[in-house]
């Protein structure tokens, strides 16, 4: 049992009854975030957009006819798909370890390198000539990849208040949204490419590698290092100083690294959430590779076709997600609404395992858009969750390293066509663990709420806990 500070209690309570729109300079606050959302998030969608197009693009070029051209078979297909996440995983939290102890000023460096190097090995990929030299390309993909995604989320959660972030990671996903719309877009004049010296889908990585590439000199070169680099006048100064001390226990100074690396892995929460990652990315990553191959193999559209009617199912999907993403930072719900959503996905695939008609599996298709980008939520779940910066890198970087192990699981589940009845209804299993997963979370993190505002109320602090820093500290709010 221990006493609090009775000031210590009354600051936190008044810190906490504040809202994030009363700041004294409100429209100075409000310049300011649309600022840094024009600064910051176009930058970050449109490198997201790559990174998922030029991981992904593998797809559209089997139907293109990679396969045949280069001698290698569906279980083949499946390998390069999954061996990616060999260099991916081990590298994702190293990756944003890194960024933070060396780049700590100079995000936009790393981050702009990070990009031109897998372009480089995209662009590469149209050379393969075997299924050896594919396999080198994946590898190196991976590597290069790897810790993008959870670099960009501690850059985001480090600029936005916790009430923010579900809507700006969903810019993120709604970006991955319209990569694969455009990579289906690609293909389907690709397809159409019946001469010139390279055939159909080396076409695909060339151009999608030199966009990519091109664009790594905008972040480079244009995303600001921290908040203060986008204030304009005093009172978006004094806007950005109201919004630091709001903020205090979610970017306070890190405590001890070890300790804080500690609290994080030992942390009930992150367990869950890595687990709801798991189960979403099985299904994000399933259906995202294998769209083309579902619509030509199992619904009977040709090739061509099979490419086109994939780009409005994904412009679903990406607006959809921001619209719940925004609710859900509105009503500051996660939990509830990840289950809410999954049930849709549910029903989905439970069509899609039936025996109906090829317009019923289409339509299929759209439901699963609800629950699609729904690993992006839970994302910002953990990143909401979890403080200070050390203890929420760390957090970010294990709940994504161990739920993107679902990159290598998802390929293997999606060998056997054209019904692929294994990998729909191992897909649906996740869902439903998901869904369990997440109302456990929200419950256990309302518990934890309520045993906060006793702290609070009584000023005595019986929750057993050692550390009472960032996510431990009475008056830390969770976002359930």
């Amino acid at each position: 049992m221990t006493e609090i500070n009775e000031k210590e209690v009354d600051v936190s309570i008044e810190v906490e009854a504040v809202t994030d729109d009363s700041c004294p300079f409100p429209e100075a606050e409000k310049r300011f975030v649309r600022r840094m959302d024009r600064r910051i998030m176009p930058i970050l969608s449109l490198m997201y957009f790559f990174s998922a197009l030029d991981r992904s693009n593998i797809g559209n070029a089997k139907v293109a006819g990679m396969n045949k051209d280069i001698g290698i078979n569906d279980s083949q297909y499946s390998t390069a798909v999954s061996i990616v996440y060999a260099t991916y995983l081990p590298f994702m939290l190293p990756g944003v370890l890194i960024m933070l102890r060396f780049f700590d000023n100079k995000k936009r460096q790393y981050l702009g390198c990070m990009v031109a190097s897998w372009s480089i090995v995209t662009i590469f990929t149209l050379f393969v000539d075997s299924y050896g030299s594919l396999i080198a390309c994946r590898l190196l993909l991976g590597l290069c990849e790897a810790s993008f995604f959870s670099s960009i989320s501690v850059i985001i959660s480090n600029f936005y208040f916790q009430s923010e972030l579900s809507q700006r990671t969903a810019y993120l996903f709604a970006a991955s949204a319209f990569s694969s719309a455009f990579g289906g877009l690609i293909g389907t004049g690709i397809t159409k490419i019946q001469s010139g010296k390279l055939a159909s889908w080396k076409y695909i990585y060339l151009i999608e590698g030199l966009l990519s590439f091109f664009s790594s000199f905008w972040i480079y070169f244009g995303m600001p290092n921290n908040p203060e680099e986008i204030v304009h006048g005093e009172e978006e100064a004094k806007a950005l100083a109201w919004r630091s001390e709001r903020r205090h226990l979610f970017i306070m100074a890190d405590g001890d690294k070890k300790t804080e690396a500690l609290s994080a892995i030992k942390d009930v929460k992150l367990y869950l959430s890595t687990l709801i990652q798991f189960c979403g990315d099985v299904l994000m990553y399933g259906f995202s590779t294998f769209l083309p191959s579902i619509l030509q193999s199992d619904l009977g559209y040709d090739s061509l076709k099979s490419q086109y009617l994939t780009v409005p199912v994904y412009i679903f999907a990406g607006i959809i997600f921001v619209v719940f993403a925004r609710i859900s930072d509105k009503t500051r719900i996660r939990g509830p609404m990840i289950v809410g959503l999954y049930t849709f996905g549910v029903v989905g695939y439970a069509l899609l395992l039936a025996n109906t008609s090829s317009g019923v599996k289409y339509f299929a298709c759209y439901l699963i858009c609800f629950c699609l980008y729904l690993p992006g939520m839970n994302e910002s779940w953990i990143a909401t969750n979890s403080a200070p910066q050390f203890k929420r890198a760390v957090s970010i970087g294990v709940n994504q390293s161990l739920g993107n192990i679902a990159g290598v699981i998802s390929p293997q589940v999606y060998r056997k066509s054209p019904k692929y009845t294994l990998g729909h209804a191992f897909t649906l299993g996740c869902i439903v663990v998901a869904m369990i997963a997440a109302s456990i979370s929200s419950l256990m993190l309302v518990k934890r709420n309520r045993e906060n505002a006793k702290v609070l109320k009584s000023g005595v602090d019986n929750r057993g806990l050692k550390r009472t820093i960032g996510d431990d500290a009475p008056d830390f709010n969770f976002v359930i």
